[in-house]
C-alpha cells in the first residue's frame, strides 16, 4: 500500500464521480414517477416485477415492486407492497394485481425514520395494499434456483432449531434479520455484532474459500477453482438478496479474478475501487445508502489497516492471532463511528472485543447453516447436526448477551456535526496511514492536529455564526398524543412524551443534544407521560414540570427514579415559574374557567415564547406548545415552525 495508489486513475475516476453525486445529486439520482393520478386510490390494475424477496408484515407480507404498467399502460416507477397473501410470487416474478395505492406516511417523531423520505431515497413513490396477486411470469432458473435454496435453508433452520436461535442463524447465513426479536436485535447492537446479522463480505469469502479448497482438491486448476468459486459466490448472493455489501464484495472478488486472469496487479484496494464505481455507476442512489456506506468504508480501512500495520503485529502463538483478530476487528470499525452516530445516535464500547470473539464464531455457525441447508431431509444425520447446531448457536447468543449486559457496554450519543465527522475521518486517515507517513515526520502530527481542529471547529462556528435568536418548534405525536420538541437558547423542551420512549431519544440526540433542558406535561393522564420511563433511560433529563394534582402510580415511579438520578421535580400552579433563571413557567390551558390539576390542561411559557403579545413571532410561537394538529397526527407528520424573534420582543 503506497500514497501513490491514490493517484491512481481508477481512483481519481471513482473519487470524482462520488464527488459529482453528492454536489448534483438531482442530477444524478431522479425521483421515482409519481402515479399519474392523485392519491389515494383503490382498484388500480398493477403489473411488474418483484424487486425483492418477501418479507413478513403484519397481517401477510410486504416487497419492493418495479412496475412495468399501470391500467395497462406502460408506467416505470417502485411500490412498497402489503399483501395478504403473495399466492406462490417471490423475487423476480412478474405479478398482477388490483391494488388501493396511498401516499407513505412520513415520520412520526422528529430524528426518527421518515418512512417517505427513506421509500423515495430507494425509488418508491406509493404504498400498494395489494388484494389478490397473480403470478404472470416466472423468474429465470437461476434465480429460481438461489430462491429454493434460501427457502429450503430457512426451512431446516426452523425445522431444527430453537426459533430465536433459527432466527439469529437465518441472519448471519443469509442476512434475513427480519425475525430476530427485538430485544435479541438491541444485544447485538450493544455488543458491536450487528453486523454479524446482515450478510457482507465475510460471507462471500468464507463461500469463495470453501468452494476453491474443494476444487483444488478435487485437481481442478487454479483458473478452473476460480470460475467455479465465482459462479458459486453469485449463487449465494441472489440467494441472500443482492444487498450492497453482498453486491460490493461478489464484484471485489470478480474484480480481483479478472485482473488475475490478465496477469495484472490484483490488489485488494483497486478491486475496492473498481467494485464500488460499478455499484455507483449503476445505482448513483448507492451513495446515501448506509449498508453500502458502512460496507465499503470497513472494507477501506481493513485492507489499508493490514496492509500497512501487519509488519508491526507479532507473529505466531496466541498472543499473535490475539492481537491480530484486535487489529483487525479495530480497523474495519475504526471509520463506522461516525455513521454509527448518524444512522443510529449509539456507539458499541465494548465492540473491540466482542468482535474477536464473535466474527470467527461466526464462521462456524455459517458452516453450520450451509450444513443444515445441505443435509436436510437425511434423517438422523439432520438431527444430529440440528442438535450440535442448536448447542452452538445457544452459546453464541449467550455471548452476545454477555457482552451486552456489561456496564456500559454501549452509549447513547448526539448526532455529530459535520466539523466533526470531517476532522474523525482525518484522524482515522491519518492513523491509518501513520507508517507510511513517518512516526518521526512532523507531516503526521500536523496531520492529526488539523483533525483535532476540525473536530474542535464545530462548536466556534456555530458561536461565531450565531444571529438574532432563533427558535425551533416541532409539532409531532399520534391520534391519542400531542407533543412538542422545543430548541431554545436555554437548550431542549419537551412537551408531553406520551409517545414511544426511544424514539423521543432519537430525536434529542438527532437534534445534537444528551439531555433535556426539561419535560413539561400539560396534563396528569398517561397519554402524556407513557414514553417517559424510556426516554430517561437513554437520554438526561434535568428538570421535569407538571401540574398539581394526585399523580397515578406509574408516573410515581418514574419520577422516583428521576429524582434519585438528580432530576429536579416541579408541581407547578398556573402563573409560577419555579426555578429561577430558567424562563419556564405554566399558564392556563386552552378557554378552561377553572383549574382543578388532575385533567385540566395546562399550557407553558419558555423564555419569550410565552409573551402574550397581539401579531408577531411571540404569538405564534405562543400558540405551538399546545396544538393539537389532530389531522396531523392522524397522518403522522411532524411540522416544524422555526423563527427568529426580536431581542426587545424578549426583553434582552
Amino acid at each position: 500500500m503506497l500514497f501513490s495508489y491514490y493517484r491512481r486513475p481508477l481512483f481519481l475516476l471513482l473519487l470524482f464521480y462520488a464527488g459529482g453525486i453528492f454536489l448534483f445529486k438531482d442530477f444524478f439520482i431522479r425521483p421515482p414517477d409519481v402515479p399519474p393520478f392523485a392519491l389515494p386510490r383503490s382498484g388500480v390494475l398493477v403489473e411488474g416485477r418483484v424487486a425483492e424477496y418477501p418479507a413478513a408484515a403484519p397481517g401477510g407480507a410486504k416487497f419492493t415492486l418495479q412496475t412495468s404498467k399501470i391500467y395497462g399502460q406502460p408506467f416505470e416507477t417502485g411500490l412498497m407492497v402489503y399483501a395478504r397473501s403473495l399466492g406462490g410470487a417471490s423475487y423476480g416474478d412478474r405479478i398482477s394485481f388490483l391494488a388501493d395505492l396511498e401516499a407513505p406516511p412520513g415520520a412520526a417523531v422528529p430524528g426518527s425514520l421518515d418512512w417517505a423520505e427513506y421509500l423515495l431515497s430507494r425509488g418508491i413513490a406509493a404504498q400498494a395494499r395489494a388484494r389478490e396477486i397473480e403470478v404472470i411470469g416466472r423468474a429465470n432458473g437461476f434465480i429460481r434456483l438461489a430462491r429454493k435454496f434460501r427457502y429450503s435453508a430457512m426451512s431446516a433452520f426452523e425445522a431444527g432449531l430453537p426459533a430465536e436461535a433459527a432466527s439469529v442463524l437465518g441472519g448471519v447465513v443469509l442476512g434475513e434479520k427480519k425475525s430476530v426479536p427485538p430485544g435479541l436485535k438491541t444485544a447485538f447492537q450493544d455488543s458491536g455484532a450487528m453486523h454479524l446479522l446482515v450478510a457482507s463480505g465475510s460471507n462471500v469469502g468464507f463461500v469463495v474459500g470453501v468452494v476453491f479448497f474443494f476444487c483444488s482438491r478435487l485437481g481442478f486448476k487454479r483458473k478452473y477453482s476460480g470460475l467455479a468459486a465465482l459462479l458459486f459466490s453469485g449463487f449465494y448472493v441472489t440467494a441472500a438478496g443482492l444487498d450492497p455489501p453482498l453486491v460490493r464484495a461478489f464484484l471485489m472478488f470478480s474484480a480481483g479474478l479478472c485482473a488475475w486472469l490478465l496477469r495484472r496487479e490484483a490488489g485488494a484496494f483497486h478491486a475496492l475501487t473498481a467494485a464500488c464505481l460499478v455499484i455507483l455507476l449503476l445505482s448513483p442512489r448507492y451513495l446515501f445508502d448506509a449498508g453500502f456506506l458502512m460496507s465499503s468504508l470497513a472494507a477501506y480501512g481493513l485492507i489499508v489497516g493490514m496492509a500497512l500495520w501487519g509488519r508491526y503485529m507479532k507473529k505466531g502463538g496466541l498472543a499473535g492471532h490475539a492481537v491480530g483478530l484486535f487489529l483487525m476487528s479495530f480497523f474495519a470499525q475504526l471509520c463506522l463511528y461516525p455513521l454509527l452516530a448518524v444512522y443510529f445516535h449509539k456507539i458499541s464500547l465494548v465492540s473491540l472485543v466482542s468482535n474477536m470473539v464473535l466474527v470467527p464464531a461466526s464462521g462456524v455457525a455459517m458452516a453450520l447453516g450451509f450444513l443444515l441447508a445441505i443435509l436436510s431431509g437425511t434423517g438422523f444425520v439432520f438431527k444430529g447436526l440440528a442438535y450440535a447446531s442448536g448447542f452452538f448457536m445457544k452459546a453464541f447468543i449467550g455471548v452476545v448477551r454477555f457482552f451486552a449486559g456489561l456496564p456500559f457496554s454501549s452509549v447513547s450519543v448526539a448526532e455529530p456535526s459535520a466539523w466533526y465527522v470531517a476532522g474523525f475521518f482525518v484522524l482515522a486517515l491519518v492513523l491509518l496511514h501513520a507508517p507510511l507517513l513517518g512516526f518521526r515526520r512532523r507531516r503526521l502530527y500536523f496531520a492529526a492536529a488539523l483533525g483535532l481542529a476540525l473536530m474542535a471547529a464545530g462548536p466556534l462556528v456555530k458561536i461565531y455564526a450565531a444571529g438574532p435568536l432563533k427558535y425551533r418548534a416541532v409539532l409531532f405525536g399520534d391520534s391519542n398524543t400531542s407533543c412538542a420538541l422545543l430548541s431554545v437558547p436555554s437548550g431542549l423542551f419537551l412537551v408531553n412524551p406520551g409517545v414511544s420512549g426511544k424514539k423521543l431519544a432519537d430525536s434529542v440526540l438527532a437534534g445534537g443534544a444528551r439531555s433535556l433542558e426539561g419535560v413539561l406535561l400539560t396534563s396528569l393522564e398517561e397519554k402524556n407521560f407513557s414514553g417517559l420511563a424510556e426516554l430517561s433511560g437513554l437520554v438526561g433529563i434535568k428538570n421535569v414540570f407538571l401540574p398539581y394534582g394526585p399523580r397515578p402510580v406509574e408516573l410515581k415511579q418514574v419520577l422516583a427514579k428521576l429524582e434519585k438520578a438528580g432530576a429536579r421535580v416541579y408541581a407547578v400552579w398556573p402563573g409560577e415559574a419555579p426555578v429561577p433563571g430558567l424562563k419556564v413557567a405554566a399558564a392556563w390551558g386552552g378557554d378552561r374557567a377553572g383549574y382543578s390539576g388532575s385533567r385540566d390542561v395546562l399550557d407553558w411559557e419558555i423564555e419569550a415564547l410565552g409573551i402574550k403579545k397581539e401579531g408577531g413571532y411571540a404569538e405564534q410561537a405562543c400558540a405551538c406548545l399546545n396544538c393539537p394538529a389532530p389531522v396531523l397526527m392522524e397522518k403522522r407528520k411532524t411540522v416544524t415552525l422555526e423563527f427568529e424573534l426580536p431581542a426587545a420582543a424578549c426583553g434582552k
